[in-house]
């Protein structure tokens, strides 16, 4: 019990910082002593409390500091809830410890303690052969036994506040997560599994909290209430991951890595979480001809992964070659070639961030890709052609109508991808010019026009390729203000998009 209980982590080098905040000092976590948040806690949402030289101990919390507080009363969170673990004592299959895990902070903390070998890639930067050092079969952890809410799936509980959230999860979020799933299983299925589990219970609640605390549509502060539901989940996916089939814990996973990226996708700390749900999938031999609640899971993190790749400009860490994708000729369901063309800007993403990028036989790629993409598009239905209304505005977009939102969708990424191949990292031929403006305008259009919010979301990514490379500071600006206009009513984190675009421009790019 006692080596259970009193082992100790290597320390990373460096002096110890004794003014870094009580929070970072309570995970253990390195804090830049940022004013008046430091950066740890400005990331994961936490209350970031200024050190007085003496960091608290998780024992010592008062009942009232693990209560969220409004808008409205929330279950309160015991100290076993929040801080005891449940074990097996080794060699006593009688004797049940307690022991006090690390307070985790997000999906990585769980991934990184609790798997095989996890804890020595690096926390900057996972390389993408990882997977042959990892073994997601055995836990390292001890496995959960009984008394412990955290280890029965026993029915929630509904609240006026609770009941409030899970509505708005099907108003807003749900249709975020099924832009590219006419199955809508995300609003059909997994309101159905909060009822009964508590994991996803959590998680849904977590996730829709978090939009309205970012969402300029509520005056309400969520926030207190999205991290409430954000730490008990995370503990039901402790619980989740020493269970022998991993019970919905891709499913909590991509919940809660959407989370933890509505409020900051730049976050180098995302491709750790990514990490996180691409073992998961690889454990489980996930793909693109899996069905159900699986098939929807891979293609949502398919596009966490597109989005990620394009703000921090590195391939995939799931190889699009082992998607297992089978696309059909005649194909006609808009969400089915929607994401064909995701596994064909996948697939370029990998070419023009890697190794191949700038070479000549990255060149040859390039055009063939131009050519597959050709071949996509003259399969394509008439609900794919967006129909122009209105006059042009005075920068020369004009809206466009499409019959079916994802056909907006794939048509948005057909155009990003070509700008990619074009002038991605670096221009290709000054051929591409006149063509990277058409592509950008187009791209533009899209964005401007009347579309749900869902596919506002998914844009942004490709519209900060449209600003980088469309000519003219007012078409930028214009750019610029549509990505403000989605943070501002939506939530979604798009300002350090903002901020990387003005600096291309002060710089003269």
């Amino acid at each position: 019990m006692s080596e259970l209980g009193t082992s100790k982590k290597k320390r990373r080098g460096g002096m110890r910082r004794k003014t870094g905040c009580q929070t970072c000092k309570a995970r253990h976590s390195r804090c830049d002593e940022k004013k008046p948040v430091c950066s740890n806690c400005e990331r994961l949402g936490l209350d970031c409390k200024q050190s007085d030289f003496i960091a608290p101990s998780s024992w010592n919390n008062t009942p009232s500091e693990l209560t969220p507080p409004t808008p409205a009363p929330a279950p309160q969170v015991t100290m076993d809830e929040m801080q005891l673990v449940p074990v097996q004592a080794q060699g006593s299959p009688d004797d049940t410890l307690f022991i006090n895990f690390e307070q985790p902070a997000s999906t990585w903390d769980i991934f990184r303690t609790r798997i095989d070998g996890l804890d020595q890639v690096s926390d900057e930067s996972p390389p993408n052969d990882v997977f042959s050092q990892l073994n997601l079969a055995v836990p390292r952890s001890p496995m959960l036994t009984s008394p412990s809410s955290l280890s029965t799936e026993a029915p929630v509980s509904l609240t006026t506040e609770t009941a409030f959230l899970l509505q708005t999860y099907l108003r807003t979020v749900a249709r975020w997560m099924d832009l590219m799933c006419h199955n809508s299983t995300y609003q059909l299925i997994i309101p159905k599994l909060t009822l009964t589990s508590p994991l996803l219970f959590h998680c849904v609640c977590a996730f829709t909290a978090k939009y309205l605390s970012l969402s300029n549509r509520r005056s309400t502060n969520w926030d207190p209430t999205a991290r409430h539901h954000y730490g008990l989940a995370l503990h039901h996916l402790i619980h989740a991951l020493n269970t022998p089939n991993h019970q919905h814990a891709l499913t909590a996973t991509i919940l809660l890595s959407s989370y933890e990226i509505v409020a900051g996708i730049a976050s180098e700390h995302h491709r750790r979480h990514i990490l996180g749900q691409t073992m998961l999938i690889k454990h489980h031999n996930i793909n693109a001809q899996s069905t159900g609640m699986d098939k929807a899971n891979f293609w949502i993190h398919v596009r966490h992964e597109i989005g990620f790749a394009q703000t921090t400009g590195r391939p995939l860490i799931l190889d699009p070659e082992e998607w297992n994708v089978h696309w059909e000729e005649g194909e006609t369901r808009e969400d089915v070639l929607g994401n064909h063309v995701l596994w064909i800007l996948a697939r370029v993403l990998c070419l023009i961030y890697g190794n191949e990028g700038s070479t000549q036989s990255g060149k040859r790629k390039r055009i063939a890709f131009l050519q597959e993409l050709e071949v996509w598009r003259s399969g394509l239905s008439d609900t794919f052609i967006g129909i122009p209304y209105g006059e042009a505005d005075a920068e020369g977009f004009r809206k466009v109508y499409f019959t079916v939102t994802a056909a907006a969708a794939a048509a948005f990424w057909y155009h990003v991808t070509h700008i990619l191949l074009y002038a991605e990292p670096t221009l290709q031929d000054e051929s591409y010019k006149p063509l990277i403006q058409d592509q950008a305008m187009r791209l533009t259009n899209i964005a401007i026009s009347e579309f749900p919010d869902s596919l506002r979301v998914f844009a942004t990514h490709g519209l900060f390729f449209a600003a980088k490379h469309i000519h003219g500071i007012a078409r930028k600006a214009r750019i610029w203000n549509i990505l403000n206009d989605v943070e501002a009513e939506l939530g979604y984190h798009t300002r350090s998009m903002v901020k990387r675009l003005q600096d291309l421009v002060e710089q003269g790019s």
